[in-house]
């Protein structure tokens, strides 16, 4: 039993062993290395369009963290407020 216990762990470490030697060209690890670098370097890219945008988001996230959820209207009083002195 002890045998065929041992077996078994030597044939499941050495079968995912084998399968990760096999070995690919170059241009290929170079091609899916670009893919994953383009993927990631797209959240950086997309950005607020313009200032006033930007200013927007940032105020509705302060504004998110001042007041919580049950008060809307002091919410949305900060935001347009927030936005008034950014404008300036």
């Amino acid at each position: 039993m002890r045998l065929a216990l041992a077996f078994l762990l030597v044939v499941t470490a050495v079968v995912p062993a084998r399968a990760q030697n096999n070995p690919q060209n170059s241009q290929e690890i170079l091609r899916q290395r670009l893919l994953i670098q383009e993927r990631v370097n797209k959240g950086w890219d997309i950005q607020a369009g313009n200032s006033r945008e930007r200013i927007e988001s940032n105020c509705k996230f302060e504004a998110r963290k001042r007041y919580s959820a049950l008060r809307p209207i002091k919410r949305r009083k900060f935001v347009k407020e927030c936005i008034r002195r950014a404008s300036r």
